[in-house]
C-alpha cells in the first residue's frame, strides 16, 4: 500500500516555503536598496570634503577658486555634485567662488540649520534648496586687524542622484511588496484550488453513485488523506457494484426457482395425461383404422403427426424435470463422430429446406469415449436445431471433433447473425431464451448433461459473425469427489 503524506503537513510545508520564500526575497532587496543608497551617500561625502578641502586650500593661495580648482586637474566625477564652492568673512562679504558674479556679495550669515559644528565638516546640518543643499563649514582665520574671527567655507551640494536613488529603491520596495503579495494570493488560490478540486469531483462521484451509477471511478494521482479517500471511494464502490451483482443473481436465481418448482409441478400433472392420450392414440391406431386404403393412409398420417407432438411434450416434460438434477447415465463407449453423423441425417431435410449447408470433421480416428448416447445425442440435437434456426436465410453449419489432451472436443459454428453479448452472459440460465416460443430449457439441460459426464461447454460470438459452441469431453467421467 502506498504511503501517504498529512494533508496538514504538506499544506504547512507549502505555506512556510512560501511565506520563506518572500521573506528572503524581500530581505535581498532592502540589501540591495541599502547598498546603492549608502553608495550614494559616500559618493555626496566625498565630493563634500573635496570641496571643503578645496575651499581650504585656495585661501593660501593668491588664486580663485574655479582658477584654482583647474589647476589641480580634477576628473570631472570628483566634483560631479558640487555646485558651487564660495569663501565668507565673519561679516558674510564673499572673499572667493567658483561663480564670479557672487564675489564681492553679501549673503545671510549661517543659521542652525546651515551651520555645521566646528571639527564635524560632515555633520548633516544642511538647508535643502530643491533639491540642493548649501552647508556653512566654519574655520578660524585672521582678520585685518590681527584678531580672529569666523569665516566659512560654502558648499552647495546636489542632491538629485541620492534623491534619485531613494525614490527608485522604494518604487523597487513596493513593487516588490506588491509582486510578493500577488504571487502568495496566486499561491493561496492554487492550493486551495489543488486541495479543493478533488473534493468537488469526490462530491460529483458521490452524486452519480446515489444516482445508481456503480460505474463511477475516482481517478487522483495523490499521496495524501485525499488520495487515501479516493482509494477507499473506489473500493467502496467496486463492493456495491459487486453487491448488486449479488443482489440480481440472488434474484434470478429466486425467481428461477420458483419458475422450475411451478414448472415441475404442471410437468408431473401433465406427464400421465400424456402417457394415456399416447397409449389412447395406439389403441384407436390398432381398432379404428380404415379399411379403404386412401383413408387408411390419411389416418397414419394424422395419428403420427399426433404422436410427434406427443413425443415433442414428453420431451419437454423431460427437460424441465431434469434441470438441477444429476441425471442416471447409462454409461458405454460411444464414438462421437457416428452419434453427430446420425443427428446430421435427421436434420438433413430442415437444413436443405432452410438453404444451410452442413459440413462435418471427424478427427478422432473412431475413438470412442464412456458416455450416454442418447443424452449426448439430445445436446448435440438441440445445439445442431439451435444453428441452423439461427440461419433462416441460408448459411454453413460446421461441426469438427477432435481429440484433446485427456478427451475429445465437439465444436459447433454457424455463420449466423451471432448472439449479443448481454445475452451470451445468460446463454445458459435456465428459462432464458431470446426466441419468442421458447422457454429457455434447451441449452440450459445441454449444460447439465455435459457437466453429467464431467466435461465442460462454452460460447463465443460476435455480432454479425456467427455463433461458436465447444463441448468437452473427456474419455472417462471421473466419479464425484
Amino acid at each position: 500500500m502506498p504511503r501517504y503524506l498529512d494533508l496538514r503537513f504538506r499544506l504547512a510545508t507549502l505555506l512556510s516555503i512560501v511565506i520563506i520564500g518572500m521573506v528572503a526575497a524581500l530581505y535581498e532587496l532592502n540589501r540591495r536598496a541599502e547598498r546603492q543608497i549608502l553608495a550614494q551617500v559616500e559618493a555626496q561625502t566625498a565630493q563634500l570634503t573635496m570641496a571643503l578641502e578645496l575651499g581650504l586650500q585656495s585661501i593660501s593661495t593668491s588664486d580663485y577658486l574655479d582658477d584654482f580648482i583647474q589647476s589641480r586637474r580634477l576628473a570631472p566625477e570628483q566634483l560631479q555634485r558640487v555646485r558651487r564652492i564660495a569663501v565668507v568673512d565673519a561679516n558674510g562679504l564673499v572673499t572667493d567662488s567658483t561663480s564670479r558674479a557672487e564675489r564681492g556679495q553679501r549673503i545671510a550669515p549661517p543659521t542652525d540649520e546651515t551651520l555645521v559644528a566646528e571639527g564635524d565638516p560632515l555633520a548633516a546640518g544642511a538647508a535643502a534648496n530643491g533639491l540642493a543643499r548649501t552647508i556653512f563649514i566654519p574655520f578660524q582665520a585672521l582678520g585685518r586687524d590681527g584678531a580672529p574671527e569666523r569665516n566659512y567655507v560654502v558648499v552647495t551640494i546636489s542632491a538629485q542622484t541620492l534623491a534619485d536613488t531613494i525614490a527608485l529603491t522604494s518604487r523597487q520596495r513596493l513593487w516588490a511588496t506588491g509582486a510578493a503579495l500577488l504571487a502568495a494570493l496566486a499561491v493561496a488560490v492554487a492550493l486551495v484550488w489543488r486541495f479543493t478540486q478533488p473534493i468537488g469531483e469526490l462530491i460529483a462521484a458521490t452524486r452519480r453513485i446515489e444516482s445508481g451509477d456503480l460505474t463511477v471511478q475516482l481517478r487522483l494521482n495523490r499521496r495524501d488523506e485525499i488520495g487515501l479517500l479516493a482509494a477507499r471511494f473506489n473500493a467502496m464502490a467496486a463492493r456495491l457494484r459487486e453487491v448488486r451483482e449479488l443482489e440480481e443473481r440472488l434474484n434470478q436465481a429466486e425467481r428461477a426457482a420458483v419458475v422450475g418448482r411451478l414448472a415441475s409441478g404442471i410437468a408431473h400433472e401433465i406427464r400421465n395425461p400424456l402417457n394415456f392420450i399416447n397409449l389412447t392414440v395406439d389403441h384407436i391406431r390398432a381398432r379404428y383404422a380404415p379399411a379403404e386404403a386412401l383413408e387408411r393412409a390419411t389416418f397414419e398420417r394424422l395419428t403420427v403427426a399426433v404422436k410427434d407432438e406427443i413425443a415433442r411434450l414428453n420431451a419437454l416434460v423431460t427437460n424441465v424435470l431434469r434441470v438441477g438434477r444429476p441425471a442416471t447415465l447409462a454409461l458405454r463407449p460411444v464414438k462421437l463422430g457416428d452419434l453427430m453423423a446420425a443427428v446430421l441425417h435427421v436434420v438433413q431435410s430442415k437444413a436443405e429446406t432452410q438453404q444451410v449447408t452442413l459440413e462435418c470433421a471427424d478427427e478422432t480416428r473412431g475413438r470412442p469415449i464412456e458416455a450416454d448416447a442418447d443424452s449426448l445425442k439430445s445436446c448435440f440435437s438441440n445445439l445442431v436445431i439451435n444453428a441452423i434456426e439461427a440461419m433462416p436465410n441460408g448459411g454453413v453449419l460446421r461441426v469438427r471433433i477432435a481429440e484433446v489432451a485427456d478427451g475429445q472436443s465437439v465444436q459447433i459454428s454457424d455463420t449466423g447473425p451471432g448472439i449479443a453479448p448481454d445475452d451470451l452472459a445468460r446463454i445458459f440460465d435456465p428459462y432464458f431464451s431470446t426466441k419468442d416460443t421458447g422457454i429457455g430449457l434447451g441449452l440450459a439441460v445441454t449444460r447439465q448433461i455435459i457437466l453429467d459426464h464431467g466435461g465442460a461447454i462454452d460460447a463465443r460470438s460476435e455480432p454479425g459473425q456467427g455463433a461458436t459452441f465447444t463441448l468437452h469431453l473427456p474419455y472417462r467421467r471421473q466419479p464425484p469427489a
